[in-house]
């Protein structure tokens, strides 16, 4: 059994040899674009009925606080049509990404296999598990919410703490405390789940028994799945402050500098971290031999 670094050396020669692996994120960015702005002109058609019959208010729509003045005037009836469309983006935004998570998936699986990935696999995987990869993001994210109970114990003295009552910095601190431990709460859980999504494509698993299988392959397998977890929420945030700090340098040079960045985290390390957590779940489900990889790093 190949150990944690040269899972990650291997995935990288491999990755090398697969550029196209990034084509999902790179179609899963233009259609969540194209989402967003549809749902937004939905939205706006919806509220013209607010802006009266002059027209020149358009113009006045970019100035501080104008959007909220607009909404003001609605009544929470006028509101539903908006709230479901909303409602309706977020679906389609996950859904969308679900399609092309699997799909991506798919594509470093038959990297891994055959040696090389073909977008056909793209699109099989995607509209064969796209539905249960979108439940399990469902699951996943309310188990994530019912972390919210360490805030209840805080939240009845939340009012006196923001009316600056000297007695309830008790209050403060139960808040406080609840954070940090959502927080804990929703960092374990995204380590102890990581597995889950991969389950679910390569063994063709439904999002409940990835799941299931998802917390046996941890189980067997907590360290290797700790230290690529700390690798990739490493190499993320070592990405996004070096974006972060080309985009507050006042000279317009860092804004493509900046731009770079962002083309860097979904051309490669995107594809790039796909790719190591296929590689770690085949190869540790015995999937992967290495007589039949030798020859791809």
């Amino acid at each position: 059994m190949e150990e944690i670094g040269q899972l990650i050396g291997k995935g990288f020669g491999i990755w090398k040899m697969n550029l196209n692996l990034c084509i999902p994120f790179i179609c899963n960015l233009f259609a969540s674009i194209l989402i967003v702005a549809a749902f937004f002109i939905a939205i706006f058609v919806a509220a013209i009925p607010f802006l009266g019959e002059d027209w020149t208010q358009l113009e006045d729509l970019e100035g501080p606080g104008a959007m909220e003045d607009l909404f003001a005037g609605m009544g929470w009836q006028d509101l539903l049509p908006i709230i479901f469309l909303l409602l309706g983006m977020m679906a389609a935004l996950s859904l969308v990404g679900s399609y092309f998570n699997a799909g991506a998936i798919g594509m470093a699986r038959q990297a891994l296999e055959e040696g090389r990935s073909r977008t056909s696999a793209m699109w099989s995987a995607g509209r064969k598990h796209f539905w249960n990869m979108f439940l399990l993001s469902l699951i996943m994210a309310l188990a994530t919410m019912a972390g919210l109970i360490f805030l209840l114990p805080g939240i009845e003295q939340l009012g006196e703490a923001l009316s600056g009552n000297p007695d309830s910095l008790e209050g403060l601190g139960l808040i406080l405390a609840g954070f940090l431990l959502f927080i804990l709460y929703a960092l374990v859980l995204s380590i102890i789940l990581a597995p889950a999504p991969y389950a679910l494509v390569i063994e063709g698993l439904g999002p409940v028994a990835a799941i299931k299988a998802g917390l046996v392959f941890f189980r067997y397998n907590k360290f290797d799945v700790l230290i690529l977890w700390l690798v990739v929420v490493a190499l993320s945030l070592v990405l996004q402050m070096i974006g972060s700090s080309f985009s507050m340098g006042e000279s317009d040079a860092f804004q493509p500098l900046s731009a770079i960045t962002t083309l860097v985290g979904l051309l490669v390390l995107a594809p790039l971290t796909n790719l190591w957590w296929t590689r770690l779940y085949m190869s540790r489900k015995g999937m992967i031999k290495e007589e039949e990889v030798k020859d791809l790093w």
